[in-house]
């Protein structure tokens, strides 16, 4: 079978080249019959028929003169008269065809040697007898046969010339027949030549119009099952981006009575004066904790496809990195009776601490998620000039065909009850973006029943000074309460509850709060009142299709000052995040912790003192 298709990969190989060779042999025919025709055609112009003619008349003109002498001398006296008259007439023929015939008829003769040679002789001939060639002048015996014998030398010259010119002309004859019969054959060759590239030609494409048939309805079968996946692709796509607004949507929703009840349980802690009431208000800010957890994950989402995460690349000590995980993770490990082994090592990585850590803690909350007894182990070690950390449990494994889609949003393994505990299924695919942001190599080793491993692959640091200041994110941040004492605070935010909410919490701290639903409503009261804020808080997407950046902006034109302000937001859509963080305020997203929001005051407030 391979034979047979060589076969015919060969035939149609050559059915490509032979009408192609067979063409070029065509065009190298004509060029040579074009030659050959050009050159005939200068040997046919100068063939020397005219020059010949010329010489051959200059004989005859010599022989009839010399002649017409014969015939005067051996004449009666009676026929002298008239046999004169005839070779003065002979003369004057003779006299006219050497000094009035033009060069045209002499050709390429005037410019050789025996020509110039004859042509000098001749007209001294005739200037020497032209006086005695008259009615009225009878030559002697003794000049006839001077003027005769000069005559017939002449002619013996001009005869000679003729020869020559004459085997020339035979040469010539010869030279156009041979040229004549090789344009004869030339031209049989390219008329079988002609007649072999087109039967190839026609060949060529009967073949191909059979191979184009062939093609098009492979192409055909192909776009069906092309527009098919796409169809399916399409499907999938516009369902994923419905589920996107959707969960967009409704983290926004949830998070603006979610940030209100952060603010209100914040400040219901000083009127809640027993025991029992205090252990119920923390286990209702542990359920409302979780829930923010759950909604961050999807606004680390919405940064990471916004691109509006930033990287800050330094040499991190994997030690302090694993500390890290080593507190945030004991506690539920024990919980979860599963064991926690952290291998420390003083290998050093280079990186973004706050991503690798996001990283990390994805890995073993998923690891620790999935596993039901054993332990989770993390460890680093060096392969060349980069580091590789693995992140390893005991858990049932993944299978080779779930391994690919455990990295999209919102798909969770052996779920089906939905259990919280176990997030919303963003955690791997915040960790692929993550590493994608970072170009960290990413690698899943898992099989069913023998557990799981994840590797991530991160470059050597090149020096081992490296800084071992804790987490920048996870800092208690020192608050100055007497800053917030008096205060004057503008709260602009279309959510009522949100707005109490944020007034009774900074009011507690001691701060001056006037709320508005609107930058306009905001303004009236400024002029109203006659009142400048200290500090302007606004949510970012408001009545109207109104956002805070351009409330901000309108209050401080009617104010006339650059008033400090922050955005806090509960938008998670991508676009949305994009906006609000070109708008250049501090951008603080809902639910926010009250510590975190009066931190954020604080830190704004006396930077621009």
């Amino acid at each position: 079978m391979a034979t047979g298709e060589n076969g015919i990969a060969v035939n149609r190989r050559w059915l490509t080249w032979i009408p192609g060779i067979a063409a070029l042999a065509c065009a190298a025919i004509m060029f040579f019959l074009i030659i050959q025709i050009d050159q005939t055609r200068k040997q046919l112009q100068n063939d020397g028929v005219l020059e010949f003619n010329f010489i051959q008349q200059l004989d005859h003109n010599f022989s009839a003169f010399a002649h017409s002498l014969t015939d005067y001398q051996l004449a009666s006296p009676e026929q002298q008269a008239e046999l004169h008259k005839l070779y003065i007439q002979r003369f004057d023929v003779l006299y006219g065809s050497i000094r009035h015939v033009g060069t045209s008829w002499m050709g390429n003769l005037v410019s050789r040697q025996k020509t110039i040679e004859l042509l000098s002789n001749a007209n001294d001939f005739l200037t020497a007898h032209e006086s005695t060639m008259s009615a009225s002048y009878q030559l002697q015996k003794a000049q006839i046969m001077n003027v005769q014998q000069e005559a017939i030398a002449l002619s013996n010259q001009v005869y000679d010339i003729g020869l020559k010119m004459f085997e020339r002309k035979s040469l010539v004859r010869e030279s156009i027949a041979q040229r004549m019969d090789d344009l004869y054959d030339a031209l049989w060759i390219f008329g079988i030549s002609f007649i072999l590239a087109l039967a190839m030609a026609i060949m060529l494409f009967l073949s191909t119009m059979r191979r184009t048939d062939s093609l098009r309805a492979s192409a055909l079968q192909t776009q069906t099952q092309l527009s098919t996946a796409l169809d399916e692709l399409t499907t999938g796509d516009i369902e994923r981006r419905a589920q996107n607004r959707f969960m967009a949507a409704a983290s926004h929703d949830l998070r603006q009575p979610l940030h209100a009840l952060g603010l209100y349980l914040n400040a219901l802690k000083k009127h809640v004066p027993t025991d029992q009431g205090q252990i119920i208000l923390a286990n209702i800010n542990r359920s409302t904790e979780a829930l923010n957890q759950l909604l961050n994950s999807m606004l680390d989402l919405s940064k990471l496809d916004a691109g509006v995460v930033d990287v800050s690349w330094s040499d991190l000590n994997l030690n302090a990195v694993f500390d890290y995980l080593h507190q945030g993770f004991l506690p539920e490990a024990n919980q979860r009776e599963l064991g926690l082994d952290i291998q420390y090592s003083s290998l050093h990585v280079h990186s973004d601490r706050v991503l690798l850590e996001r990283i990390l803690a994805n890995l073993v909350g998923n690891a620790l998620n999935y596993t039901h007894e054993g332990m989770v182990s993390i460890r680093a070690i060096q392969e060349g000039d980069q580091i590789c950390i693995s992140v390893s449990d005991t858990g049932p494994g993944i299978p080779q065909n779930e391994q690919e889609a455990i990295f999209n949003e919102y798909y969770q393994l052996k779920n089906p009850e939905r259990d919280r505990s176990k997030g919303l299924g963003l955690g791997l695919s915040i960790v692929k973006r993550l590493t994608r942001l970072l170009d960290i190599d990413l690698r899943l080793i898992s099989a069913v029943g023998q557990g799981t491993t994840f590797e991530i692959r991160l470059p050597r640091a090149n020096t081992e000074l490296v800084s071992e200041s804790p987490n920048p994110l996870k800092m208690t941040a020192i608050t100055d309460c007497t800053i917030l004492q008096g205060l004057s605070i503008l709260v602009i935010d279309d959510e009522h509850d949100v707005r109490d909410g944020m007034r009774t919490l900074l009011v507690q701290h001691g701060c001056i709060v006037t709320v508005a639903d609107s930058s306009e409503q905001a303004c009236e009261y400024i002029i109203c009142n006659d009142w400048v804020p200290q500090l302007i808080i606004a949510d970012y997407r408001l009545r109207d299709d109104k956002t805070g950046d351009k409330a901000i902006e309108q209050v401080r034109e009617e104010v006339n000052m650059d008033v400090p302000a922050m955005i806090i937001t509960g938008d998670t859509s991508p676009v949305r995040l994009r906006e609000a963080t070109a708008s250049g305020f501090p951008l603080l997203h809902k639910p926010v912790i009250a510590e975190e929001l009066i931190a954020a005051i604080t830190t704004l407030v006396g930077e621009c003192k």
